[in-house]
């Protein structure tokens, strides 16, 4: 005997046996079993629980922790109190129909029924709907209900007997066309669920401010036989009472746009079921994975206001719009992909609460959704208002400071995250994709953590230069129709200090000197940019010599005036790009522009540690050393002193030798596509 043949006996065995435990238990007492049973499902089933807490924070953003926790904990009970009433049907169904069910405006199926096509009872996981087609047949309107099988023979139509023991009709889904539009055709009724996710083949709608994917076929019977559809749903007041209203006729569109039709109806159902549910959002089935098939996703980046990381998790964001639609078209899903990005700083009220969070963070699990005090008690109050109510689907942080935050925050959303960088000392697997750059990498090669399921290990760090982006982007700085001189330009990007590496003025003169030179000779544009972290001395140094230098095209000083994407413009202008090397972001920007790029290093700061400096100082500088000579070696970039910026420039525009572009964006993307 197969597994799933013993499991649906037992199941009907113990279900048909409390059904008629019940039957001894005075209602009131039965419906507190119910609740309790709702309650034990709440705690125990964490899936579901999550699931369910996730969509009502997408849904209601305005709702508290607790107000969310306590909807969803009523849901749950609600749940429960649904199966104790529907056990107990087979042995009161008339009394407990009569007394508890309060059925509202049945004189509107009687006026659908006179126009002799047949009416579409249309309703919802939502109150006890199992119940509310029973009342109304009780009532004299015999319903067909359209059902779906389920998993386990005898279990179903044990159902199905509790659905017709007041005289309802059930149509089974998958071979039930026919008897459905015969149904109507006849003047019946056929009561409809309208709120299951249709998968690939449904139509998207607007609910609760997502593209849901929703079932056409309540519509498309409509429009093929004239059959009125009402609205009607039905709800619980207090424990055991009930209100079944039928809704008045619904207002077809038709206007011969059959795709239009359909879908600008199947809207209109959608806002009046969401008009119920914030009624009344205790009693709709939040469990059920609603927009599992939306094209829909929103992404929260959390920054630590380093510009590095920050761009590396902008562009990351930035690749899942791609990898949607990926994955989409990969479900024969027609709809362009919707990726929503925020980003949000994360600031700590001080040091002490950041490596308090960091060491919480080992402990963190799934029974922290809906809690949040550890990140309330460590992150300034600003910042976690910004945080607490933002739903998301992908959670993506770059540094090693935001590691926890991520995990919280993607246990609060039910959300999968994403970290660049080494996530620390035992939360690798609280991480569903780390992305670990080459020169961040574990230095021995066999170590199992490096090839585990959820680490990509790429060749740079992730960047958002894309040709397109710098076409765009030289169109939107310097205006349309913008051209470089003929002969080319060069690209000067100059960073500041980093921890374990400070950059000289007189280094910066000479790279400057250098370019001005080669610039005058063979009459190149300059383009220059500084950062945040350049230093005022050099900033001067750089303004006094090159801004007013005829050559000079663009001249970006970051702590005075920085220009948006002044950066991305200057890799699309540019022939040839000259970086300083403590940037591990700018130089893998650099190298995924498609030009030629010469780093100029600095011996005394990247060469070998000196005994003199710490063993922080002397990881990053190998760090560095280490992207740098990966990079020159499988020829991504150039190096040189900076002295001999010049020379480079010239031999590489007399020789003009092939560029190697750095790509890892495919692979990326490939990976976020498994995530979505």
């Amino acid at each position: 005997m197969k597994m799933d043949s013993i499991i649906d006996f037992l199941g009907f065995i113990t279900v048909k046996s409390f059904s008629m435990f019940l039957w001894c238990i005075p209602l009131k007492p039965a419906l507190w079993m119910g609740r309790r049973m709702g309650d034990i499902v709440y705690h125990a089933n964490l899936k579901r629980r999550m699931i369910a807490y996730a969509n009502l924070k997408a849904a209601f953003p305005e709702k508290t922790q607790n107000e969310l926790k306590r909807i969803n904990r009523a849901h749950f009970e609600n749940l429960g109190m649904n199966v104790i009433e529907l056990l107990k049907l087979p042995f009161m169904v008339k009394d407990f129909l009569k007394s508890r069910v309060k059925l509202e405006n049945a004189d509107r199926i009687k006026s659908s029924l006179e126009k002799g096509k047949g009416v579409i009872v249309l309703t919802a996981h939502f109150g006890n709907w199992e119940i509310a087609s029973l009342a109304a047949s009780l009532n004299g309107y015999t319903m067909s209900v359209f059902a779906r099988e389920q998993k386990y023979e005898r279990l179903n139509d044990l159902l199905n007997q509790f659905r017709q023991s007041t005289g309802c009709k059930v149509i089974t889904k998958g071979f039930s066309v026919k008897d459905i539009i015969r149904t109507l055709n006849n003047n019946g009724i056929v009561a409809m669920l309208s709120d299951q996710d249709a998968g690939a083949s449904g139509v998207f709608v607007n609910f609760f401010n997502r593209p849901a994917s929703t079932a056409p076929g309540i519509v498309v019977f409509s429009l093929k036989t004239g059959a009125d559809i009402l609205p009607s749903f039905i709800w619980r007041i207090g424990a055991g009472n009930h209100i079944a209203s039928a809704g008045e006729a619904f207002q077809l569109i038709n206007t011969g746009n059959k795709e239009n039709d359909v879908k600008e109806n199947l809207q209109k159902i959608a806002d009046i079921l969401e008009g119920y549910i914030k009624k009344f959002p205790e009693q709709w089935l939040w469990a059920h994975k609603r927009w599992k098939t939306t094209p829909q996703r929103s992404v929260l980046v959390l920054t630590d206001a380093k510009a590095g990381h920050f761009n590396q998790g902008m562009a990351v964001a930035e690749m899942a719009e791609e990898a949607l639609g990926l994955r989409l078209l990969a479900r024969r899903i027609n709809e362009k992909p919707i990726v929503k990005i925020q980003a949000v700083e994360i600031k700590f009220k001080n040091k002490f609460t950041r490596m308090l969070l960091n060491l919480v963070s080992v402990f963190a699990s799934k029974r922290c959704q809906g809690c949040l005090k550890c990140l309330k008690f460590c992150l300034t109050k600003e910042s976690f208002e910004n945080v607490k109510n933002k739903y998301t689907d992908i959670v993506i942080s770059c540094g090693a400071s935001l590691v926890a935050a991520n995990i919280f925050l993607a246990y609060e959303n039910n959300a999968k995250n994403v970290v660049i960088m080494k996530p620390g000392f035992a939360r690798g697997k609280k991480i569903d994709l780390t992305i670990l750059p080459r020169h961040d990498a574990l230095r021995t090669t066999n170590d199992k953590r490096q090839t585990a399921n959820n680490i990509l290990i790429i060749n740079g760090a992730p960047n958002r230069v894309t040709q397109k982006g710098m076409e765009e982007t030289i169109v939107r700085v310097h205006g349309p129709g913008y051209r470089v001189q003929r002969n080319g330009g060069v690209g000067l990007l100059i960073g500041g200090d980093a921890k374990g590496f400070r950059l000289k003025k007189e280094d910066v003169e000479k790279v400057a000197d250098e370019v001005m030179k080669i610039s005058e000779e063979k009459n190149l544009d300059i383009f220059f940019s500084t950062s945040r972290r350049t230093s005022p001395e050099i900033d001067k140094l750089l303004k006094e010599k090159l801004s007013g230098n005829k050559h000079c095209k663009l001249s970006v000083i970051a702590n005075e005036k920085n220009i948006e994407d002044a950066v991305i413009s200057i890799f699309g202008l540019s022939d040839i790009i000259i970086t300083s090397p403590e940037s591990m972001s700018m130089i893998s920007e650099a190298a995924s522009s498609g030009k030629y790029v010469i780093v100029f290093r600095d011996s005394q700061s990247l060469g070998a540690p000196s005994r003199h400096k710490d063993a922080g100082q002397a990881e990053r500088q190998s760090k560095y050393q280490r992207l740098v000579d990966n990079f020159e070696k499988a020829g991504y970039i150039k190096t040189a002193g900076p002295g001999e910026i010049h020379n480079k420039i010239k031999e590489i525009l007399e020789t003009r030798p092939g560029i190697r572009r750095l790509n890892d964006r495919g692979i990326i993307i490939d990976r976020l596509k498994g995530l979505m």
